[in-house]
């Protein structure tokens, strides 16, 4: 398995690492294969195992390293997502897809950057922009370089010129009505050509809505719908046996389950149903991102004759799937489009996503659940009741409430860490759900609170809810946290 590590903070923010070799070392070191410029970190602080399929790290430092914030003990295996923390340095492991050509992987990248909200320009559009700033902007204001508009009246001959208007609009009519015949055969043809060459790009659109599950999607003015028997919703273009096809497909579901399970255990599992739905697929890659205010796996994937994006999420009772496919031979000139549409989703206006998530088992959980059953089954009810205890005292301490997510979310990913999950997962995963709906709502309450006091002007207790809000998310990395901090650097520091 391949994968890269990249910098989320400490020296070198924002910078990755591929994992090229069998045997890496993180370290201080100038010999490190990773090296962190961190006064904190040892010489050789991690090491890296690169396997086939999975890839390995254990700490070798007596400074210690963290994984998913808590202490890295043993030699444990990474999934995508997973931060490793060595000092003061936080790094994210990424898998990288072995089967994707060089041209498939920068186009992965872009996509996932698009996806993001952001993208690298390309050389076309450095090219376009360089043009145009050699050329100047035309539409601005001439006051700009220092001249000014002149008033007709201080137009010399002013009143001969508007004479000869007049003279040139008494002659015939016959001119002007050839030429806009000419120009509305130019506009008709040119609305044609667009449509017949763009395959339904941004800007002509359609919006879905579906009432039952409450979202809507955009989708292509020019395609059809491809509703059929099984209540599969979409919409197309082409014929699938040609070369020149696309679709987007909508697939929802209803079950109880769903509420109680886990964001990235569900798209996991989905994975299945999406190698069954296309014969042969090949996953080129998969992360969470933030759509409109929802949370979604956004992936990629081939097929030895189709290419795909997608979204799959859960909120509440209710699974939501979007995919936008199309022959490979068209795949890269339809990224756009298909981009545009998954980034058109949204839920309902009144509509807040309710969801739980928690990593996968680790290979440590994994070993610990074979060879001390009874030792995993004690974690996952210690963290069950520690939990309980958390949520009921959630009025005795502002992050109370968050420290109880992180003991269901633990209890969760331990008991499914044997072949088939205890039976205390169902407890655990209640217990995550119950605590992140309330703790979701104080959020909410608390933004109200400093939204209220900074209308009303008064920036001191704007100060003090924002204050309480960074004590009830002690994660620095957590959205929550940041959006409380941005707002305290905005205000002053109340005198005592």
């Amino acid at each position: 398995m391949k994968g890269v590590f990249t910098i989320l903070e400490g020296a070198g923010k924002g910078t990755s690492k591929p994992l090229t070799s069998a045997l890496m070392i993180v370290g201080r070191s100038k010999n490190a294969d990773v090296q962190v410029d961190d006064p904190l970190v040892s010489r050789r602080h991690l090491e890296i195992r690169v396997e086939s399929d999975a890839v390995f790290v254990e700490n070798k430092s007596p400074q210690g390293s963290m994984l998913n914030g808590k202490p890295l003990t043993g030699v444990v295996s990474l999934n995508p997502g997973d931060v490793v923390e060595v000092g003061t340095t936080k790094m994210r492991f990424e898998e990288a897809p072995a089967s994707a050509t060089p041209e498939r992987r920068a186009v992965v990248q872009e996509m996932e950057a698009e996806m993001d909200g952001t993208r690298l320009a390309s050389p076309e559009d450095i090219a376009a922009a360089q043009r145009k700033e050699d050329k100047g902007d035309e539409t601005r204001a001439m006051a700009d370089d220092g001249t000014r508009m002149l008033n007709p009246n201080e137009l010399p001959n002013w009143v001969g010129q508007e004479k000869i208007e007049k003279k040139v609009a008494a002659r015939s009519d016959a001119p002007k009505i050839v030429i806009a015949a000419i120009a509305l055969v130019l506009v008709i043809g040119a609305v044609v050509w667009y449509f017949a060459t763009h395959r339904g790009t941004a800007g002509a659109t359609l919006t879905y809505k579906d009432n039952l599950y409450d979202f809507s999607i955009d989708r292509p003015l020019d395609w059809s719908k491809t509703a059929d028997d099984t209540g599969l919703m979409g919409f197309g273009l082409g014929s699938d046996s040609g070369n020149n096809w696309s679709r987007v497909n909508i697939y929802t579901d209803k079950n109880p389950d769903f509420a109680t399970t886990g964001l990235t255990d569900g798209f996991n599992r989905y994975k299945d149903v999406l190698k069954k739905r296309y014969s042969g697929a090949d996953l080129q890659g998969s992360r969470k991102i933030n759509i409109n205010g929802v949370t979604v796996v956004f992936y990629q994937f081939d097929t030895s004759a189709l290419s795909g994006i997608g979204i799959y999420l859960l909120n509440n009772d209710t699974r939501i799937v979007v995919e936008c496919t199309g022959a490979r031979a068209v795949f890269k000139q339809d990224v756009p489009r298909d981009q545009a549409i998954l980034k058109s989703f949204q839920l309902g206006e009144y509509v807040t996503q309710q969801y739980i998530d928690f990593p996968l088992p680790d290979e440590g959980m994994q070993q610990l659940a074979l060879s001390n059953p009874s030792g995993l089954a004690s974690q996952v009810d210690a963290a069950i009741a520690s939990g309980k205890n958390l949520f009921n005292g959630s009025d005795v301490s502002p992050d109370n409430l968050y420290k109880a997510i992180q003991q269901f979310r633990s209890a969760a990913q331990l008991s499914m860490a044997p072949p088939q999950r205890l039976p205390a997962y169902d407890t655990a995963a209640e217990g995550l759900a119950e605590a992140t709906k309330k703790f979701n709502r104080e959020l909410d309450e608390q933004r109200f609170q400093i939204t209220s006091a900074l209308k009303e002007g008064d920036k001191r207790r704007a100060y003090w809810e924002a204050n309480k809000m960074m004590q009830m998310v002690p994660d620095k990395t957590n959205p929550a946290y940041q959006e409380a901090y941005e707002i305290l650097q905005t205000l002053p520091v109340p005198k005592q």
